[in-house]
């Protein structure tokens, strides 16, 4: 396995920031406040807000769970100091993480939707649903261009930075010189390439028109012509060819006559 791996497309959307903010005041209305302290961040959601999050599903046809987790799975990029955050602080960070990740490598902490499934059971259960996020928490994976990248652990996070650019960057020089390649190469028309008259065929021409054009009697300047071109399907049979001179032949062209 090479040092870094391009694993797959990976295009992480921006939650629209009015569908964002609504989302996290209800977790904000569920908690109390939103806080962080000691690397770990706890918050739940439970049936007090139940009419809440039905409503909110009504409005933006999407989950508000879902939504959260979307926004929550960057904690470690938002929640950088220990003490209470506002929704619009926390949707503002959350919006300069995704912003970020066309610009440098970002490393991905550990995703939040395996714990949406218990999230949701708890919820239909009528149960409440608490979930710990520690933000020390990272996957070996890496987005950037919209793609996710894999990094051999022995490296350290701003070595894998460096690696994933370096990989981009051959990638990139790569396309454009094919791109330089095959942008040279011009389209060409089907060229209908015209077979050797044989030898024995040439005489055999030459005796039967008496060595003189057979349009005007000419002697000068004469050329053997095909009566049905070879672009056409014309052969190289004496049949289908004839004396002419430069003038009857140029006057003829590649018309069938």
């Amino acid at each position: 396995m090479t040092s870094v791996k391009k694993v797959e497309q990976k295009t992480i959307q921006l939650i629209e920031k009015a569908e964002a903010i609504a989302a996290l005041e209800i977790l904000h209305s569920e908690n109390g406040s939103i806080q962080f302290a000691n690397n770990i961040f706890r918050f739940r959601l439970s049936q007090r807000t139940a009419n809440l999050r039905k409503s909110f599903q009504t409005t933006y046809k999407h989950e508000c769970e879902k939504i959260l987790t979307d926004i929550l799975t960057w904690s470690a990029y938002i929640f950088t100091e220990a003490r209470e955050y506002s929704v619009t602080e926390i949707y503002v960070k959350y919006a300069e993480c995704v912003s970020l990740l066309d610009q440098r490598p970002t490393k991905v902490p550990s995703p939040l939707n395996p714990y949406l499934h218990e999230w949701r059971k708890a919820l239909h259960n009528n149960s409440d649903f608490e979930l710990y996020i520690d933000l020390t928490l990272f996957e070996n994976i890496w987005v950037f261009k919209g793609f996710r990248y894999e990094v051999k652990p022995i490296y350290s996070d701003e070595e894998a930075r460096l690696l994933i650019l370096e990989d981009f960057d051959k990638e990139r020089q790569k396309f454009e010189k094919l791109k330089a390649k095959f942008d040279e190469i011009p389209l060409q028309e089907t060229i209908y390439e015209r077979p050797r008259i044989p030898e024995k065929v040439r005489i055999e021409v030459w005796r039967r028109d008496g060595g003189k054009c057979a349009k005007c009697g000419s002697r000068e300047r004469l050329e053997d012509d095909h009566i049905v071109p070879i672009s056409k399907g014309g052969s190289n049979t004496a049949r289908n060819i004839e004396l002419l001179c430069e003038q009857c032949n140029r006057t003829k062209s590649n018309n069938i006559v």
